[in-house]
């Protein structure tokens, strides 16, 4: 347990509180009825994923259904060819299927361009929250790190931070011919991909000559009207903004009409668009009774709220997957009970916060349990733990 990491991670979640209560948006408790209803009809709706598929594919744009993460890279890996250098954006499902890893290892460059993402990259730092991933390192910590990998005296000062980073991400993009990014929302209806980003990184990495999105079978929403109402609900938990900075919706490689109204595909880039829909267990979840797990939109804010996570921090992870909610996946994904179960409080704080109000402490309770004199074995256990992680940060945080 690293204290100063814990220490910036709950100074950041609290500025997120402070601006959720700051923005409350308009008509939230029907907006998150709308997004209920949309996940309860597309996740595990084979008919609707099939429907998704098709009208992507009448868009001219590539679909690849994949079913664990290896065919995943192999598909993303004959897609690139002879290509050494990739440019990608923030996306937890190639962090699922340790995309950027596997290609390093084939010999290919891999540079993430969201700042968050492309620090952690070369601290070869563990993430803390899906929309904020080095919430937990503070200034000092990442000009340090970044230091020595740029072999020159960076400043603990956050704009001078992402000036250098966002240097080192430009010229990148600049020689790069194929950008990967991740997807919020596949739309069944109009067959389109829909990404939202603050930073601006993912147009660019969309813009180039190839761009491949990678994403999985859980994406998949009715219609336009029902991913965007996921983006506001998303945007104000991860970040207490109402909408994010940009909203892209791709339906199509570019093309012209203005001649004789004839389409004429490729006039710029990107002039080929490929989806690679990975399954990776998700239709088996769906089936079980873990599906509604799979309707979490990755908003982070049960991370935020959550006590042993804000004590811990991403101790209570087990890799990209974070707090309750990840492990509980983690668990399920790999059918065996990870030890890390034990730290979950089950308080309800995640399930109180969750816009879905997925219940992930009755789905631990379920996982770790099997009987009464074991649920409350790991009741007092994780109610320990809590109060001797809360005794020790105490106690370190008073001596620095």
């Amino acid at each position: 347990m690293n204290n100063s990491e814990v220490r910036a991670l709950r100074k950041a979640f609290n500025s997120v509180k402070i601006r959720q209560a700051q923005n409350p948006p308009d008509n939230f408790e029907e907006r998150k009825k709308r997004l209920t209803a949309s996940r309860e009809l597309c996740v595990g709706n084979e008919k609707l994923l099939a429907i998704s598929i098709a009208n992507l594919r009448k868009n001219g744009i590539i679909v690849h259904l994949v079913k664990d993460k290896d065919e995943a890279v192999n598909k993303i890996l004959n897609e690139l060819g002879d290509e050494k250098l990739v440019v990608k954006s923030k996306s937890n499902v190639t962090k699922e299927i340790e995309l950027t890893k596997t290609l390093e290892k084939k010999g290919l460059t891999v540079v993430e361009t969201d700042i968050g993402d492309r620090i952690l990259q070369v601290l070869k730092a563990s993430p803390s929250h899906p929309t904020g991933p080095v919430t937990h390192l503070s200034a000092k910590e990442i000009a340090k790190g970044l230091s020595t990998h740029y072999g020159m005296p960076i400043k603990d000062d956050p704009d001078e931070i992402v000036k250098i980073v966002r240097e080192d991400v430009i010229s990148n993009i600049i020689r790069a011919k194929v950008g990967i990014t991740g997807a919020n929302a596949i739309t069944a209806e109009e067959g389109s991909i829909v990404m939202t980003h603050n930073e601006g990184n993912i147009y660019e990495v969309m813009r180039k000559e190839k761009h491949i999105v990678v994403t999985s079978i859980d994406k998949i929403y009715p219609d336009l009207e029902s991913a965007m109402n996921m983006l506001k609900i998303l945007s104000y938990n991860a970040t207490g903004a109402i909408i994010p900075s940009f909203v892209e919706i791709i339906s199509g490689v570019s093309k012209t009409a203005d001649v004789e109204k004839k389409f004429i595909k490729g006039v710029h880039s990107p002039s080929e668009i490929t989806v690679i829909l990975v399954d990776n267990r998700r239709s088996e979840l769906a089936k079980s009774g873990a599906k509604e797990l799979l309707y979490c939109v990755g908003c982070g804010n049960c991370l935020i709220h959550c006590p042993m996570y804000n004590t811990i921090g991403n101790e209570f992870a087990r890799g990209s997957h974070l707090g309750g909610k990840g492990i509980a996946y983690h668990s399920l994904y790999n059918n065996e009970k990870d030890e890390k179960l034990e730290y979950c409080l089950t308080c309800g704080k995640c399930r109180e916060n969750c816009p879905l109000g997925i219940d992930i402490p009755e789905m631990i309770r379920r996982i770790r349990s099997t009987g009464l004199s074991s649920d409350v074995y790991y009741f007092l256990k994780s109610h320990t733990l809590w109060v001797y992680f809360q005794i020790i940060l105490r106690l370190n945080l008073g001596s620095e």
